[in-house]
């Protein structure tokens, strides 16, 4: 009995246990099932809010084209609350035949066809019309059958229709303004400088149909002086670094005559063509009243001369650029003057006055400067030596003047003297004249004294005859430096830039500067162009011959315009070649933009003959001569140097660091090599090489060297 009950007590506890355990199970599900159904609602909430935040509205149709659900954007754009537009047709919402459009994209895409964006007008609370863009995306995974789910997107193009819309609108009122204006326009590419059009002002202005101007330059009928004038500025304008510029410049008419017009430039874009809209006023008749008014303030009444605050304005400016020794001032002053003003009366001594200044002025060059100082006193300003030119202007006098029943025999004492100390102002310089003067006159008249400074000659005294510099080449007096051009990244040499030195006999180690405009005055130019050539090459050969581990590099050498533009230069460069048996792709041209636009076709058909030989050429202080950047494409060259009078101001002056950022941006979008000249400082170095600049030379490197201090400074490496 004891037995029976302990059976049925262990069955009653194991039944209880199982139960306990089921019920404790069902708890658990119950909480993992609810624990899922708070991540879902959580996930659907999260997708929900990351829909409302979407700019675009969103909606969700079924087959029948009914909305299922939305996000904020669609409520905001129809302006209707969410179970307003639920269970809307979406079709309804829209205006007219647009219905019949979004009917069918709606069918296509639930077909699954790939359909394009259409553009169709809806209809939202309070009789507004929005234009959409509407896409349609059937997923992937959509339920087949009727439960197809199809999303919508519309995108609010009312905007940018409106800013179309007005657009074409500001092109017509510019048309109408452009065509109307009173003062000459032209639309001009900025690539090529052609007109696109021009308006019936402009061909009035220049005696021409409007046919006759479309598709020229306006180049084309410019003075050619003005067209150099403002090569600077549609330079800037074509690196970007200025959107508009204004100039005054002369224009061709079609009877051959000129009339000046103030020209306003401004770049804009129209459909990806940068274009350069020209305002074109005539001020001929302004610059004519303002020129007359302005040689009255500067020239003298009764000569027609400069005078006096002219000439010490000019001088100013002179000297601010001016070498040692450049310039050169004469003080004329005619001799017993007072006595025949007093006897002979104001109107003979006006006279005689007139006649003196006629006389001074014949005997002077075309730029020397002839100003009427005060009373019987003139002025001679010049570059170079003044003896001879003293002794031109005292013999131009001496012949006898008849005023009247008078001849009159007159003679002058003329002093001069040249800025023979650094930093010598205007009136320093007319102290000096006028005291050479007055030892003129206290020796007795009629001749003429330099002013004594101390036995020192300058430059350009020294140098007199083209024949002193012609003996020096043929001596071997003028012999090759060299200056190192280095690879930024690296800082490894690869190449010298070959410059000339004269070892005068007497006055010592000169300058290029001292003696190279005298050369390309008188034609030596290319003779000594062709010995630094040669010599330079030969220099190379004999240290490649050594086997100097720094002779592996190339050499650059500078060429003149008298150079470039002479039928046997390509030939002069063959025979330097093969004479020193060097590569020509050892060797690079340097020509300077000056001598590359003196005469295009010249110079093109030049750099093409010498490209062929297999030798390289570059620019050389590139930006100084405004060269249009289309002449960089049409002259075969791979390299730009960058001035040094850019550099100098590089992370210093903003135009200057612009100007360099900008040609080496140029460079590498042209595919060029650019150089920069004239590093001195570490900061330069870090700035250039920040922009990607490939090569530099300067003073931070090294100076202009003789072969045999480079050889010593170099037999390591």
């Amino acid at each position: 009995m004891e037995l029976g009950i302990d059976v049925i007590a262990a069955f009653v506890a194991v039944t209880v246990a199982v139960v306990a355990f089921a019920l404790w199970s069902m708890r658990r599900q119950e909480l993992a099932m609810r624990e899922q159904l708070d991540a879902v609602e959580a996930a659907e909430a999260e997708v929900r809010r990351l829909l409302d935040e979407l700019p675009e509205a969103v909606l969700l149709l079924d087959l029948d084209g009914l909305v299922l659900s939305t996000n904020a954007a669609a409520l905001a754009m129809f302006d209707l609350g969410r179970r307003e537009l639920v269970d809307t047709h979406l079709v309804d919402l829209a205006s007219g035949e647009d219905q019949v459009s979004l009917a069918a994209g709606l069918q296509r895409a639930y077909e699954g066809d790939d359909v394009d964006p259409i553009q169709i007008e809806m209809h939202a609370a309070n009789r507004r019309r929005v234009l959409v863009e509407a896409s349609f995306h059937l997923p992937r995974h959509t339920v087949a059958g009727d439960d197809r789910r199809l999303v919508v997107r519309l995108r609010d193009v009312s905007e940018r229709e409106q800013q179309v819309r007005a657009l074409d609108q500001a092109r017509r009122r510019f048309q109408q303004a452009f065509q109307s204006a009173p003062t000459g326009m032209a639309l001009v590419r900025v690539d090529d400088g052609r007109i696109v059009d021009a308006n019936q002002s402009l061909a009035e202005m220049l005696r021409r149909q409007v046919h006759d101007l479309v598709g020229c330059t306006l180049r084309e009928f410019t003075h050619p002086d003005d067209v150099r004038a403002a090569q600077p500025h549609r330079a800037r304008l074509e690196l970007g670094i200025v959107d508009s510029f204004r100039i005054d410049q002369r224009y061709r008419r079609r009877d051959g005559e000129y009339v000046w017009a103030r020209t306003r430039v401004s770049a804009a874009e129209d459909d990806g063509v940068m274009l350069a809209i020209t305002h074109i006023e005539d001020v001929t008749e302004q610059r004519r009243a303002a020129e007359q008014l302005r040689y009255a303030a500067r020239h003298d009444e009764l000569t027609g001369l400069p005078n006096r605050a002219y000439l010490m304005h000019i001088l100013h400016d002179r000297l601010a650029t001016a070498e040692l020794g450049e310039v050169a001032v004469l003080f004329v002053d005619l001799d017993h003057f007072k006595t025949i003003n007093d006897s002979l009366g104001h109107e003979v001594g006006d006279q005689l006055l007139q006649t003196v200044a006629d006389r001074l002025r014949s005997a002077l060059r075309d730029h020397d400067l002839l100003a009427r100082f005060g009373g019987d006193e003139f002025i001679v300003v010049m570059k170079g030596e003044p003896i001879d030119v003293a002794e031109r202007l005292r013999k131009a006098i001496h012949p006898p003047v008849i005023i009247g029943d008078h001849e009159l025999f007159i003679t002058a004492s003329i002093g001069y003297s040249t800025n023979h100390e650094p930093g010598m102002s205007p009136n320093d310089l007319m102290r000096d004249a006028d005291a050479a003067m007055y030892r003129a006159k206290a020796r007795g008249r009629d001749c003429h004294e330099a002013y004594e400074a101390g036995g020192f000659e300058s430059g350009v005294q020294a140098l007199r005859t083209s024949g002193e510099l012609r003996r020096g080449i043929e001596r071997g007096e003028v012999v090759p430096y060299y200056q190192p051009i280095v690879d930024l990244a690296s800082g490894r040499v690869l190449g010298y830039e070959v410059l000339s030195r004269w070892l005068h006999p007497d006055r010592g180690l000169l300058p290029p500067n001292d003696y190279l405009p005298l050369a390309e005055e008188t034609g030596v130019l290319i003779e000594l162009g062709t010995r630094m050539l040669r010599d330079s090459l030969a220099q190379l050969a004999q240290w490649r011959a050594v086997g100097h581990p720094f002779a592996n590099c190339f050499l650059s050498v500078n060429v003149g315009t008298r150079q470039l533009v002479d039928p046997a230069f390509a030939e002069i460069v063959v025979d330097a070649l093969a004479e020193s048996g060097i590569d020509a792709d050892s060797l690079w041209l340097e020509i300077t933009e000056t001598a590359l636009l003196s005469d295009v076709k010249s110079a093109t058909v030049a750099l093409r003959e010498l490209r062929s030989l297999g030798l390289h050429l570059s620019v050389d202080d590139f930006g100084t001569g405004y060269s249009s950047l289309t002449y960089l494409k049409r002259f075969p060259i791979e390299a730009i140097k960058i001035d040094k009078s850019f550099v100098a101001g590089l992370g210093i002056e903003s135009d200057d660091t612009t100007i360099v950022e900008a040609v080496v941006r140029l460079g590498q979008s042209l595919g060029l090599s650019v150089v920069a000249e004239g590093l001195e400082s570490p900061l330069q170095l870090s700035r250039l090489r920040d922009l990607g600049c490939d090569r530099g030379q300067g003073y931070l490197f090294g100076r202009p060297r003789p072969a045999s201090l480079i050889e010593r400074e170099r037999a390591g490496v």
